[in-house]
């Protein structure tokens, strides 16, 4: 069974100044892994890393236009109370791996005193989480500017449990700036949690940087590919927060070549 993804590998990472400050979290989520069938105590998490990979497909004029794209990754670390303190024996990688899925469209214009860089901003946006049990799911995306792309699940995914779903973007846009590490995103999404692997979350706010692009340019391109990392944030948020959230910045990713994670 194949699926269209999203890719995410857990490490922690500095996120650039420009970005909007993350949610803060009143309450954060609790992981019980034996709600996903497999071993391992509940544990309380803030924060999860990630890592991804992602095909874009843009129509513009000098910068002005339309995009899509679609993507995958892995988590890999649970942080908790703050970025830097990770959350030992949560069992990830070791006792099953958790991935992501992911899909949206948008705008995309010039950014402003940015000489090539381009903003695009998010009016879609949606995303699944899975558990591989048997952490045997890959993750495949086509080759840079191939004709209909995708980035795809592999392996074996009947194993696979779905522990939640995105159900409205709240807000979402990202940064390309070339020559300066390659960008950046910022996208805070409504989330349900299902199963009982997750629970508590309400708020999806994802921050990170992406690592490298390709077949990126101010015109049209089919199958731009992106690479990327950061953090998510899951939980119900302090009250007022969510008017804060301005100008995010989320990651739109490009970078193509075929490649299997």
């Amino acid at each position: 069974m194949m699926r269209r993804t999203t890719l995410f590998a857990a490490r922690a990472l500095a996120v650039a100044a420009c970005l909007l400050p993350m949610t803060a979290m009143a309450d954060p989520i609790t992981v019980n892994p034996s709600a996903a069938g497999v071993s391992g105590s509940s544990f309380t998490a803030s924060f999860i890393d990630f890592s991804y990979v992602a095909l874009v497909d843009q129509t513009a004029t000098n910068g002005t236009g339309n995009f899509n794209i679609d993507g995958g990754g892995f988590f890999s670390s649970f942080r908790h109370p703050d970025l830097p303190t990770s959350v030992a024996n949560t069992g990830i990688n070791t006792n099953y791996k958790m991935y992501a899925t992911f899909n949206g469209t948008g705008t995309v214009s010039p950014t402003t005193g940015v000489p090539g860089g381009m903003t695009a901003t998010y009016n879609t946006f949606q995303m699944s989480i899975f558990v591989d049990k048997n952490s045997n799911t890959t993750i495949v995306a086509d080759g840079i500017g191939a004709p209909n792309g995708t980035v795809t699940t592999g392996g074996t995914t009947s194993d696979d449990v779905l522990v939640g779903n995105t159900t409205g973007l709240i807000a979402g846009e990202s940064h390309v700036f070339p020559g300066l590490a390659n960008g950046d995103f910022h996208m805070k999404l409504n989330f349900t949690p299902v199963g009982g692997f997750l629970s508590g979350g309400l708020i999806a706010d994802f921050n990170g940087v992406n690592t490298s692009l390709q077949g990126i340019t101010m015109g049209s391109f089919v199958d731009g590919w992106i690479d990327g990392s950061g953090n998510v944030s899951l939980g119900v948020p302090e009250p007022g927060t969510l008017l804060l959230i301005g100008s995010g910045l989320a990651a739109l990713g490009w970078m193509r070549r075929k490649q299997s994670v």
